[in-house]
């Protein structure tokens, strides 16, 4: 106990400081988490057979924050308007909680039982099965789509479109395009207002994962622009900037 940083005698907001002295970011739901297990939460299997189901798209609030977590190319041909795909992965509950705000109300959408069970529990990691309006499978009907991006365009001429790069602070000390426009994915909602919709908008993380998140928040927040994710493509731009 002597010697556990975590037992010394502190304060709530100087544990914090502490515990995310060495994180990358500090994802929205982590002040929630503290203020739960303090309170502590309700029983894990109880809250998540709670979770509420909706049978069909027609039944979703408008205006209503909804989740699809469904692979990036899926979403990409066909996706209900205004939903943000956060693809299902080993992180999907970090970045679900830094995305989507602790008191934030959304829906889940998956593609079978199975998946949508997955993404529930997941969500009920960090506590925000309460934050589900409902779960849902993938409708018939999904009006909206993304455009596909057309590779040899930014090859041969990457300053004709403004590039975002959603990477955390510490990656991007390592630029992959030099002129694009820094803002982290967990600060993406907030700040959309600052990209640019003069030229098309291409979206890149590190891997592809990120991106599919934050270029499907930039078509909700920004319905004039042509918004692009750049994907797993962006190691071919990385390999490049090495050199």
């Amino acid at each position: 106990m002597k010697t556990n940083y975590a037992l010394q005698p502190m304060s709530q907001e100087e544990f914090i400081k502490v515990l995310l002295e060495d994180q990358p970011f500090v994802p929205k739901y982590f002040g929630h988490d503290v203020v739960l297990n303090r309170l502590g939460a309700q029983p894990f299997e109880d809250s998540v057979r709670a979770v509420p189901r909706v049978h069909s798209a027609t039944e979703l609030v408008p205006g209503t924050l909804i989740i699809d977590t469904r692979p990036a190319a899926q979403f990409r041909a066909g996706h209900l308007p205004g939903a943000i795909n956060l693809m299902d992965g080993g992180k999907f509950e970090t970045w679900l909680g830094s995305i989507v705000g602790p008191k934030e109300k959304f829906y889940l959408l998956a593609d079978t039982q199975i998946a949508l069970d997955t993404v529930i529990r997941k969500s009920a990691k960090i506590g925000y099965e309460t934050n589900i309006e409902g779960a849902l499978l993938t409708p018939s009907q999904l009006p909206t789509s993304s455009p596909d991006l057309d590779l040899a365009r930014v090859r041969e001429r990457p300053d004709n479109f403004t590039i975002v790069d959603i990477r955390n602070r510490a990656e991007t000390e390592q630029p992959i395009f030099p002129e694009a426009l820094k803002i982290p994915l967990p600060e993406l909602r907030e700040r959309a207002h600052e990209v640019p919709t003069d030229k098309p908008i291409l979206v890149h993380c590190a891997g592809g994962y990120r991106s599919a998140a934050g270029s499907s928040i930039l078509q909700v927040a920004l319905p004039q622009a042509e918004v692009f994710d750049l994907g797993e493509a962006v190691t071919e731009f990385q390999s490049q900037a090495v050199h």
